[in-house]
């Protein structure tokens, strides 16, 4: 489980998703999404100059009508993520 603010990301194994999902509606939790999703096991740490080609990359996948997802594994750090943004 993983808190971000005032929610949490709870990460369970694929066949367990609809119990978790069960078990956490009976105690009164409420649920904003639930779904199944790639981690990744590795992740790698990203540059700025790097950051703006990946994100690109990404931006211009996730524009193709025929891609449905798209998934990596790179980690931009807060910093780099700003001066990217920015």
């Amino acid at each position: 489980m993983r808190a971000s603010g005032t929610q949490f990301e709870v990460i369970c194994a694929p066949a367990d998703l609809s119990r978790v999902q069960a078990a956490l509606e009976a105690a009164g939790v409420a649920i904003e999404s639930a779904e199944v999703t790639h981690l990744p096991m590795t992740t790698v740490a990203l540059k700025e100059d790097t950051a703006r080609s990946v994100l690109r990359l990404v931006d211009a996948l996730e524009d193709l009508d025929d891609v449905q997802a798209v998934y990596g594994n790179f980690d931009i750090p807060d910093e780099v993520l700003a001066a990217v943004a920015g």
